[in-house]
């Protein structure tokens, strides 16, 4: 669990970095949330 954790992280921030974040949570939010305003 650890290790999946520590590479969950480091995907995240790799994610962060390139701006493929932003781009998922956008569909995430279009996929899942249509009409909810999340606080981010």
């Amino acid at each position: 669990i650890q290790v999946f954790g520590g590479v969950l992280m480091i995907l995240v921030g790799a994610a962060l970095v390139t701006g493929l974040w932003n781009e998922f949570v956008s569909w995430i939010r279009d996929a899942f949330v249509s009409d909810v305003r999340l606080p981010i």
